[in-house]
């Protein structure tokens, strides 16, 4: 997520057949800087899933500013990625499911091509307390020591630009099993001084979670992924570092599992051209 007014990136919303909602999508770089890359990229994916999700649930009525809310599995599926690739500037959502939030949406370009298949469940914090309960997490991992130093990759091995967007350390080994630690810290995790990633600050949010995947696989020598999920397991906590196991390769996948302070909190997969 970013830190635009949630209301901006989709707009025009209206009611169609079968209660699916259709939507225009912004395309002005200037205020939605990711959409200067390329979109397949995670960051492009994940910033327009956000923006449709909140959108469309605030139009529909569906969003409650009392509650909090977490995102539980992500998954999504591009197309037409090949040279001259373009952005959605519309896209039509379906808001059903078996969980507190379900949806499911399709994007296309001003050609009218499919862009993204996107989808995605989540739960309400109805009852709990919320913020005391998230106070009691963020001790627990804060307790663990700070790194003095934390060797990052170098950003052009992970397909960045800059410092505050790699995210990774070097590929490491362990009993044969392929690692990368990773950190995200409130400094440099968000705009403005990473260029594209906003969110909350209170934890390493999905866009997050996605980008170090991504940033791990081109590490392993493979380009953008042209689809992929997720299941969030347990929120990951900023300034501390977090690892990234490889648990899968093949040519067409990478699957990761991402743990922190002992809790395993993320489950993701990529796929491939192959």
């Amino acid at each position: 997520m970013t830190n635009q007014d949630l209301g901006d990136f989709c707009f025009d919303f209206v009611k169609a057949v079968d209660d699916d909602i259709a939507f225009r999508c912004s395309d002005d770089a200037r205020k939605w800087e990711w959409l200067t890359l390329h979109p397949a990229h995670c960051i492009a994916v994940q910033s327009t899933n956000y923006y449709c999700l909140t959108g469309v649930s605030a139009f529909s009525g569906r969003m409650d500013g009392e509650k909090w809310t977490a995102l539980t599995s992500f998954r999504w599926k591009t197309f037409n990625m090949s040279a001259g690739a373009k952005h959605p500037v519309r896209g039509v959502a379906n808001q059903g499911g078996p969980k507190d939030i379900g949806y499911a949406c399709k994007f296309y370009d001003a050609a009218n091509e499919l862009v993204y298949e996107v989808s995605g469940e989540g739960v309400v914090f109805k009852t709990r307390d919320f913020e005391g309960w998230r106070a009691k997490a963020k001790a627990e991992i804060l307790k663990l020591p700070a790194p003095e130093i934390f060797e990052f990759a170098a950003p052009g091995d992970v397909g960045v630009s800059t410092r505050p967007e790699c995210f990774i350390s070097p590929v490491g080994e362990t009993d044969g099993v392929k690692y990368v630690d990773a950190l995200v810290t409130k400094e440099t995790g968000f705009q403005p001084n990473h260029p594209y990633i906003g969110g909350s600050g209170d934890h390493v949010n999905s866009t997050h979670v996605f980008d170090v995947a991504q940033q791990a696989a081109i590490l392993l020598g493979r380009g953008l992924p042209l689809g992929g999920g997720a299941k969030f397991l347990r929120y990951i906590e900023l300034d501390r570092p977090f690892r990234v196991l490889v648990t899968g390769e093949s040519d067409k996948t990478c699957a990761f599992l991402m743990s922190q302070g002992g809790y395993n909190c993320a489950e993701v997969d990529l796929e491939f051209n192959g």
